[in-house]
């Protein structure tokens, strides 16, 4: 196995793990590979194993590589719909609470007749 690119704190780090198989990663992360095909095309797969296409050379399948885990945020890193939709479940789940102590409320102070 043969480092491609030094790595630094953010940067995603390539390695040639056999002829025609290359591993990202980033801070230890795996970030996604790209297998090269007996016809000498070269196919980039994300973090998830998915391909993310077919192409003419190394250099860019990298590129798709890093592009499909640019798109995605870094592990910890919330993004603001995230963060807001967390608070709309929060606030869904109050009121939820807050409705059915209300019923409960209701049914237990009733009187029968």
């Amino acid at each position: 196995m043969s480092i491609i690119a030094p790595a630094s704190a953010g940067r995603v780090t390539w390695a040639r793990v056999s002829e025609d198989f290359f591993v990202a990663s980033r801070a230890g992360d795996y970030v996604g590979c790209v297998e090269g095909t007996p016809d000498g095309h070269f196919v980039g797969f994300d973090s998830r194993s998915t391909p993310v296409g077919r192409y003419m050379t190394l250099v860019d399948a990298q590129r798709a590589v890093f592009g499909a885990h640019a798109a995605r945020p870094e592990p910890g890193v919330e993004s603001r719909s995230t963060r807001a939709q967390a608070l709309w479940q929060a606030a869904a789940t109050v009121s939820g609470i807050v409705a059915l102590g209300a019923l409960a409320t209701a049914v237990f102070t009733t009187p029968l007749v």
